[in-house]
């Protein structure tokens, strides 16, 4: 798999392609001014050719700073085609105080393509004493295969909302965060179940026509990717057939 029809407009960059499992493409979406304003606009395609394999990630967390009034808007539209494996695993989503943000991901699954992905974020910054008390997010994720829709999830976040305070909501967690893997099955979904059980975080997994979803709450950002890099770390080898390798970012 190489990168190719590198188009770029605005601040958001690929510098190169990485190849430490040989064949497979792991790729850094950069964005150098390391934050979003209100009025910003990121627009981000990605198309995988039938048979390539890549896997995108992020340096770091995506912040989303205050906003004076204007909305910050984030589009994602991600075309896997035949026989095509996307991994799109970016680092969290950071929402500062006073932000606005609309965001709109939308997945599109070719014949017999796989896919795993997750989306994570995180309210404020509860280690720095930075609460997100104002604010509004919306999080639209669509995903469709040949035979039709799978997914259409829209979540509303209103730092205001009892959703966010509630037992019936957030519960006063600061992190939450969803995860899909297609094709799923049960099997599939019962080796995640196995890995949940022992994560003691409210993390649950459904099966929804082949789509496997995992949705989960924290207290902190990075004890919910911790329990998505592990089903990851899990379902890769049965789903991809490859074992995982980890973006060496990642570490740093």
């Amino acid at each position: 798999t190489v990168l190719s029809k590198r188009r770029r407009q605005g601040p958001l960059a690929v510098q190169r392609a990485f190849y430490p499992e040989d064949d497979v493409c792991h790729v850094y979406l950069l964005h150098p001014p390391g934050g979003v304003v209100g009025g910003d606009q990121l627009d981000i395609r990605i198309d995988l050719d039938s048979g390539s394999h890549a896997l995108l990630t992020t340096p770091g967390a995506t912040k989303f700073y205050l906003s004076a009034g204007e909305t910050a808007i984030q589009h994602q539209v991600l075309n896997v085609a035949d026989n095509a494996i996307l991994e799109w695993l970016p680092q969290e989503i950071i929402l500062f105080n006073n932000s606005k943000i609309s965001s709109q991901t939308k997945i599109t699954l070719g014949p017999q393509a796989r896919l795993i992905s997750w989306e994570i974020i995180c309210l404020g910054r509860p280690a720095g004493d930075l609460p997100f008390e104002d604010g509004c997010a919306r999080f639209l994720t669509t995903v469709e295969n040949p035979q039709g829709r799978l997914l259409h999830d829209n979540l509303m976040l209103d730092a205001k909302s009892r959703v966010m305070t509630s037992p019936w909501g957030l519960n006063q967690n600061t992190a939450l965060g969803v995860m899909l893997a297609y094709p799923g099955d049960t099997d599939l979904r019962d080796k995640v179940r196995e890995v949940l059980h022992s994560s003691n975080l409210p993390v649950g997994v459904t099966l929804l026509n082949d789509l496997l979803v995992i949705r989960g709450m924290a207290a902190q950002a990075q004890d919910l990717r911790r329990v998505f890099i592990q089903v990851w770390e899990t379902i890769r080898p049965l789903l991809l057939k490859r074992e995982a390798c980890p973006p060496r970012i990642w570490n740093t």
